[in-house]
């Protein structure tokens, strides 16, 4: 079967994005797994299906291992973008993903995406561990660039804690007010040029210890830069959060499904 495809990326967060209206596909977990590879496949660090259901868009999201996953926050960022560009969704609005309704807005060619609320935040000793859609454990370091980070983070990501279910892990070094950050996503496993809700854990996680005070933190990941804007409240949650930055439409093909 030949399916039609399209290539997106946030930051260098790259997906494989498929219109799944009058497809129907039911991909397996092996399907997935082939197309995100990067040596026999499209290659990406997740798939998105598009899917309508009674009028509302939903976006179904896989990391590159196959598996579903939590929500992905630049992968939605190129969902509004892949779903405007198919005229599904406007300028401003909002759509249905995994952990629920998320709001959007386009302006200046940057995407926003409204995430959810952050109540519950985890000190642990030098770290800190929080939910901002996905799991994130965020760590300061000295000279961001240069750590190991694949070896760092194994070892909190196979720790007896989050061996079983998993955490994204990332490191962060404020420079001048602007927080940089290297992610090491769960699914993916191994390092990623970009990840939202992990640029969102780490501004939340850097406002929270008192690093940064102000309501929109600059954020420079490998693949580019970000912004995370948020209000805090005075029992330590934080809402009206939102991810910015630009998307980028990289290429049309179709594949033939893998068996």
């Amino acid at each position: 079967m030949l399916i039609p495809f399209s290539k997106y990326h946030g930051t260098g967060n790259d997906f494989v994005m498929i219109d799944n209206r009058e497809l129907g596909l039911e991909l397996s977990q092996t399907q997935i797994a082939q197309l995100c590879n990067r040596r026999f496949g499209i290659g990406a660090d997740g798939l998105i299906l598009l899917e309508v259901e009674e009028r509302t868009v939903r976006m179904v999201y896989f990391n590159s291992d196959g598996a579903p996953s939590s929500m992905c926050g630049n992968g939605g960022r190129c969902f509004v973008d892949f779903a405007q560009n198919l005229n599904v969704l406007r300028d401003n609005g909002s759509f249905m993903a995994v952990d629920g309704l998320h709001d959007f807005k386009m302006e200046h060619e940057l995407v926003s995406l409204k995430m959810g609320d952050v109540s519950s935040i985890e000190v642990l000793g030098d770290a800190v561990y929080l939910d901002t859609g996905s799991p994130h454990y965020v760590t300061m370091v000295d000279e961001v660039l240069d750590i190991d980070l694949v070896a760092d983070a194994r070892k909190v990501r196979y720790n007896d804690r989050f061996a079983e279910k998993g955490t994204n892990v990332n490191f962060v070094e404020m420079m001048d007010g602007t927080a940089h950050i290297r992610t090491y996503e769960r699914g993916v496993e191994d390092e990623t040029l970009s990840c939202g809700t992990g640029a969102t854990a780490c501004a939340i996680a850097m406002h929270h210890l008192g690093n940064v005070s102000e309501t929109t933190v600059p954020i420079k990941v490998l693949g580019g830069k970000l912004s995370i804007s948020f209000n805090p409240q005075a029992d330590g949650s934080y809402t009206d959060i939102w991810l910015t930055g630009p998307t980028a439409h990289v290429f049309d093909g179709t594949i033939v499904l893998p068996a």
